[in-house]
């Protein structure tokens, strides 16, 4: 899940010493899941922020001051709530500092919020102070502050990807199991007329109205795809059927895969219709190497 906060200050016009800068304007507030957005990172009246979802947050502000009695000139910290004593008190995170009184200062920090805090406290809570030892008047322009947080919860992530790399490897098993079954089966083998695509082709196994089509062959030579090129691997005129097909392009994916042991695997739309079975990259891969395979399969009904 991704998460983003963006609020500005617009309203506030002095920082007492020790005090939480409130950013009062929403600016921007959403999330991978909207329905989630406002109970990930909820704003509080005092200014401070509490964060209720564990992943990694990073955290940027500024505040630009026009005067201040401060010896130390602008400093502002960034601070968490540590609920982890009998009486919860702030804790430095971060702090930027600038010593010209009529700039603004940038500031960033990143939080780190586990599934052990959120459980126990049920959130963590930050908040930007003025650590100067006066208070700071704000700039008369608006906005006087502003604060970003993006948040990123790297577990949930890594699940993610890795049911994603589980489904490739499904996916990659039951092609396997239909090339062994081409392999076996009275199959019809058209090879593409290309001389980019050479050793590549398309099996075909009929059965009535029905045509299972299948990826064959592999790359007898080097060969770059280059983005917006239109590439038959079989055209109408090899496969008669073909031409029978009367409906829109049908649409599958075409797997690309380099052999081993430097394997890499490219997947783009491989489209049917009555012209024949083509592609078209919408970006260039390059130095395609011998042995390439491209796999896909598509049922279709020609009539």
């Amino acid at each position: 899940m991704i998460y983003y906060l963006q609020r500005e200050c617009n309203l506030q016009t002095a920082i007492p010493t020790g005090g939480i800068l409130q950013f009062d304007t929403p600016v921007a507030l959403n999330a991978t899941n909207p329905s989630t957005a406002t109970e990930v990172l909820q704003y509080q009246e005092d200014g401070s922020i509490d964060i209720v979802s564990p992943g990694t947050y990073a955290v940027f502000w500024f505040v630009t001051g026009m005067t201040g009695f401060a010896t130390d000139g602008q400093s502002y910290g960034l601070k968490r709530m540590d609920y982890s004593g009998e009486i919860p008190g702030w804790a430095v995170l971060a702090k930027s500092t600038n010593h010209i009184k009529n700039s603004s200062t940038p500031g960033f920090s990143l939080v780190m919020v586990s599934d052990e805090e959120i459980s126990e406290y049920e959130k963590a809570t930050i908040a930007l102070f003025n650590t100067a030892d006066e208070a700071i008047k704000l700039t008369f322009f608006s906005p006087k502050a502003g604060i970003l947080i993006f948040g990123l919860d790297l577990d949930a992530l890594e699940d993610r990807l890795s049911g994603i790399n589980q489904e490739i490897a499904d996916l990659f098993l039951q092609l396997q199991s239909i090339e062994d079954f081409v392999r076996l089966s009275a199959v019809t083998e058209v090879w593409s007329l290309s001389a980019d695509l050479s050793g590549l082709g398309v099996a075909v196994i009929n059965s009535g109205y029905t045509y299972n089509f299948w990826g064959i062959g592999t790359l007898n030579h080097q060969q770059t795809l280059e983005s917006g090129e239109t590439y038959y691997l079989i055209e109408s005129s090899q496969f008669q059927p073909l031409t029978l097909y009367q409906g829109s392009s049908t649409i599958g994916t075409l797997w690309i895969e380099t052999p081993a042991p430097a394997s890499s695997v490219y997947s783009i739309p491989v489209r049917f219709d009555g012209s024949g079975i083509y592609f078209t990259p919408s970006t260039t891969i390059s130095n395609l190497p011998v042995g390439t395979t491209f796999k896909f399969t598509q049922a279709l009904i020609l009539v």
